[in-house]
This record gives structure tokens, sequence and C-alpha cells, in this order.
């Protein structure tokens, strides 16, 4: 950040950290198109947020009550139905509507302090009652939910969705350099001078990163991981990336790191696709990476192997001590 061409803002948002770095542009450019952008974010945090008040808790209330909600705005109509979509393309891995379960885990809050793990009962009675964004029926701006287990929660998919609204905004302003980091799902726009930008890898179980590796311009990657939001539990890490059909935080991945190309949505997809990498069993991951066309990925188990395809393991740069023998390449 020294490097007087780089303006560098952050802030704090959808409960993480943000970074943007533009490079190239005056500094009050840079200075407006960065509060541009985190004025959207705010927005999207207000609009998107899972149990403060918003749309969707206000949805989530109708849906509770088993009463038809009027949506007047269309872009989270848009929203939802993207999501029913992505969640039958990941075979309902990625699943926003099991809030509820969330809620239950104590992640509905925004410090992570429960000493116990939840009733198995309470677990899956949610379980059971199957709940699926599918199930929720948009007709004529009408909003009705069939399932009154159904809690909505874009916690999955509001980060990503906020980096393509970013770069919309980038665009907008003709800046044509940048880097944009939301809790580690990440935007290359453009190139740090005459290189590409250069992002780690983190580590989950240490200070440092596993590996860098230079984004290309307009490519994106996301990573779900077990090492941000969590409780501990009798020595037990239970995470946040609760797997939809068991109740239960999937417990055999420290993360699941992914790369897109460039696309309209590739911000979103940065941050859906990660999920059903991390919540599948291991012999399903690969399966799972082939199914929704994800070439570039890097899983790391809980006995500290790593899976890798082919083509990112070309483009990555590993730390000096990753043990080479850990890595299996698919």
């Amino acid at each position: 950040c020294s490097d007087n061409k780089i303006h560098n803002e952050k802030d704090f948002v959808f409960g993480t950290m943000i970074d943007i770095k533009i490079y190239g542009e005056s500094k009050i450019n840079a200075e407006k198109v960065s509060n541009e952008i985190f004025t959207e974010f705010h927005r999207l945090h207000k609009l998107l947020h899972p149990w403060e008040k918003s749309t969707i808790t206000d949805i989530n209330t109708a849906i509770s009550k088993n009463k038809p909600i009027k949506i007047n705005n269309n872009e989270v109509i848009s929203i939802l139905r993207n999501v029913q979509r992505l969640e039958t393309q990941t075979q309902n891995l990625f699943n926003p509507s099991i809030g509820k379960l969330i809620k239950l885990w104590g992640f509905h809050s925004n410090d992570y302090n429960q000493e116990t793990i939840p009733n198995q009962k309470k677990i899956e009675k949610l379980v059971s009652s199957n709940p699926l964004m599918q199930s929720i029926k948009i007709k004529d701006g009408i909003l009705k939910g069939n399932n009154k287990n159904i809690q909505i929660d874009l916690g999955g998919y509001a980060k990503g969705y906020a980096l393509d609204q970013a770069k919309k905004i980038l665009k907008n302003n003709n800046v044509n350099n940048a880097l944009i980091n939301i809790g580690g799902n990440i935007l290359a726009f453009g190139k740090y001078g005459e290189r590409n930008w250069v992002v780690g890898i983190q580590n989950p179980r240490k200070p440092n990163v596993l590996a860098t590796i230079a984004l290309k311009p307009g490519w994106a990657i996301g990573t779900s991981g077990d090492y941000q939001r969590y409780i501990m539990v009798n020595n037990q890490r239970y995470s946040h990336l609760i797997n939809p059909k068991t109740g239960y935080p999937e417990s055999k991945t420290q993360s699941a790191t992914i790369l897109l190309p460039p696309s309209d949505d590739s911000g979103t997809l940065s941050d859906v696709f990660s999920k059903p990498l991390f919540i599948a069993k291991r012999e399903n991951k690969i399966n799972f990476a082939k199914l929704l066309n994800i070439k570039y990925f890097l899983i790391m188990m809980d006995d500290d192997s790593i899976l890798i395809s082919e083509s990112l393991n070309n483009e990555i740069n590993w730390e000096d001590d990753i043990d080479k023998k850990n890595i299996t390449i698919h």
C-alpha cells in the first residue's frame, strides 16, 4: 500500500473486513468510487440481513406465520429466484432456507460464544421438515412459503453478489484496475500495473498462507473455511458451514477455495459454489466440482491433506513449508 499509485480503503460490512485497492486513479476519483462501493455494500447488508430488521426478516416472519407477503423490490425477487436455481444446481448442498438451523447453532449473532451444541432432537426435527428454497412460490410479486421451518439466510450468497455489484460500479466509473476483497471473496479487476494482482490462500490452522496465486483480470476467487465463524465445544470445532442434509457442521473439511473465470456472476458463484465443495463428503467432492464445472479448486481436509485440480496446481505458488506428499492432484 506504500505504492502511491494504489488507493486503499477498508470498511466492515457483512460481518467481515472489506478491502478495496484501486490502482492508477487520482486520489479524488479513487475515494469517490470506493465510497460508492461501500455505500452499495451497506445497502445490501441492510436489505439482506438474516436476523436484523430487513426485507429478508420481513419475509421470514410472513413464512413463519404461513402468510403471503407482497415483495415490492424486484432486486430481492431476482435474488430469490437465482438462489432457488442455484440450490437445485448444487443438489441442495447450498440451501439458504436453513436459517433456523444456523440460528440453533448460535450463528445468528455477532459473537460466537455458545458453550454447548444444540439438542439432537431439535436438529433432527428441523432437518426432517425439509426446508428448501424451492418450496417458496413467487407470483406477481407475492411470496408464499409452504413450510414454517423455512428461514432464509443469504450469508453464503450476499458477499459474492456484492462483488458483482462492485464490478458494475467500477465499470460505470471507468475504473480499469482494482482488487476487492470481501472476507476472502476476491475479485481482480484489471491489473496491478503491468502485473496481475497476487492473492494468498489462507492456511486454515496457521497465521500464514498456503499458497499465492496471480489472479488474471476479471477472475474471482472464493473460500469457504471453518476458521473464522465457529464455536469450540469440548475441544471440537463446529463451524457455521452446516450440511443441510444432516443439520450438523461439516467437520472433515478445513477449507475449500475455487477460482472462476470472468462472467457477470463470477462473484456470486465464487461465494456459492465453494459451499458444496466444502460440505460434500470427500469421495463426492471431485464429482461436485465436475457437476458445477469448477476447473480450479483447492480443498484442505481435516487431516491436512489437500485435493487440488490440475488446472489450479499449474497456476499456484506453494509456500516453502507445504508438505507436497499431502497433495493429490485431480
